[in-house]
Order: C-alpha cells, then sequence, then structure tokens
C-alpha cells in the first residue's frame, strides 16, 4: 500500500492552515443549542497569504445566566481553560477568540466549551456557537461546524475532496479520548474501492493535529479508523479563488 500523505513537521501543517480560511460566507451551528459543544479547529497564526484569527459567537438564548467554560488543546495535547460568563439573553462575539480568551495564545487546536449545570444538576444552560477562520477584517473566512455530539471509536469518512493542479485537501483530527489515539487515513478514489493513499496521524492524548493530503485524486474519499475516540475532518481549498469548504467526518459503524 502507497503511503502519499505526506506528514510535514508541525510548524509545516501550522503553515497550511489558512486554507481553512477562504470563504466569505458561515453558515453557523448545526442548528442545536446545547451545554457542550466541539469547534475542532481553530487558529491565530501567520501562514499562507497573511494571519488568520478565528471569529466566535456564543448566544445564549435562555431566561438565566450561566458560565461557560473554553478549554483549548494544542497538538501536544496541553489544555488551557477560561470562563465565559454569559447573562440571559445575551451574545458574545469574538473577532480573534483565541488572543481574546486565551491570553494571546499563537497557534492552532480544537476547543470544547461546557456549559456549567443549573440548579439539581439539570443540564439545561445550553448556548449556540458560531465559529470562523478568517482572516482579520473577514476578508476571506471559511465556516467551522460545531459539533455537539462526541466522536467515537468507529470510523468517519469524508467524502467529495479533490486533489490536483486546482484544489488542494488538509485533513485534521482531535483526540476526545484522552490516550494517545492513532488514526488510520485511507484516501480513497471516487468509487470508495481503489486506495490512492494511507498514513497514520498520531495524537497526543487530547492532541490535536493537521496535515496536508498530497495524493493526486478527484472527489475522492477520506476514510478515518480512530484507536480510540476522535473527530476528524477535511478541508478542500480553490487554488485559484482561495474559497474553502470544510467536511466533517461522518461515523459509520457496520
Amino acid at each position: 500500500m502507497k503511503k502519499l500523505i505526506s506528514l510535514a513537521a508541525f510548524a509545516l501543517t501550522i503553515a497550511a492552515l489558512p486554507a481553512l480560511a477562504q470563504n466569505s460566507k458561515r453558515a453557523g451551528s448545526l442548528g442545536f443549542a446545547s451545554d457542550f459543544q466541539t469547534i475542532p479547529v481553530v487558529a491565530n497564526l501567520n501562514g499562507i497569504g497573511g494571519k488568520f484569527v478565528t471569529y466566535v459567537s456564543i448566544y445564549n438564548p435562555t431566561a438565566s445566566g450561566f458560565t461557560v467554560q473554553a478549554s483549548l488543546f494544542d497538538a501536544a495535547g496541553t489544555r488551557r481553560d477560561a470562563v465565559i460568563s454569559l447573562a440571559a439573553g445575551e451574545l458574545k462575539t469574538y473577532a480573534n477568540f483565541l488572543d481574546a480568551v486565551f491570553n494571546g495564545f499563537i497557534g492552532g487546536g480544537a476547543v470544547t466549551l461546557r456549559a456549567a449545570d443549573s440548579a439539581g444538576g439539570q443540564r439545561n444552560n445550553r448556548f449556540i456557537v458560531d465559529a470562523e477562520v478568517r482572516t482579520p477584517g473577514g476578508h476571506y473566512g471559511t465556516s467551522v461546524p460545531v459539533l455537539e455530539f462526541a466522536g467515537s471509536g468507529a470510523r468517519s469518512f469524508a467524502p467529495g475532496i479533490t486533489v490536483d493542479s486546482n484544489s488542494r485537501t488538509n485533513i485534521g483530527c482531535f483526540d476526545e479520548s484522552g490516550f494517545a489515539n492513532k488514526v488510520h487515513v485511507t484516501v480513497l478514489d471516487s468509487t470508495g474501492t481503489q486506495t490512492v493513499g494511507s498514513t497514520d496521524l498520531n495524537l497526543a492524548a487530547n492532541g490535536w493535529f493537521q496535515t496536508a493530503v498530497t495524493s493526486i485524486v478527484s472527489n475522492g474519499i477520506v476514510r478515518f479508523e480512530p484507536s480510540d475516540a476522535a473527530v476528524c475532518y477535511a478541508v478542500v481549498v480553490d487554488n485559484t479563488t482561495q474559497d474553502g469548504r470544510v467536511i466533517s467526518a461522518s461515523e459509520y459503524q457496520p
């Protein structure tokens, strides 16, 4: 089996992350208010084409105020915590989330958001999140799907990727198991039957990692097979317009 996905050093991988931030539209969250949500990729760094930051809005639609614990996990799995207070009906927006909430953190990672329980241990403190990796001022941006449900160890698929002279693709995963996690990645052709590349992403406990796909493929499929709980995604970018499209990997367990 050919190994055609290059795993560059983390610094080079980070430089490729701005491929996420290239679409002027923002789709928002997946439609659920929840007490726990995950943003699978966030950034505050310089890369190809300039500096890229993460816009985040958090809205409390309830009639009560509460706090949300934001936890940032980097490639080493290092955790940084911050607390966001939301009054009843309050919306907070952050043009550069990592800078504002995590004291100027530079780099990439994943963020989880968890609301404090309401009285009696009930989980009624629900909020809505919208996230976008963009250039400052919002000139270019790509919506990042916010995930309500935690990942599992099941295989997942990100269909519709292309790597050629016109398009490039990045892939990434965030370990949610709390243990070191090997994710076996296979790139399949458009029929889903031919392997065009494969590799392993070795995630630190609670770690996040992103890299580029170098296998030439048109309308291919990325299959992720983690050894433990993880959430994964792919990002396809048009090399001419720099528009990007994030594909959250969908789990399927026969």
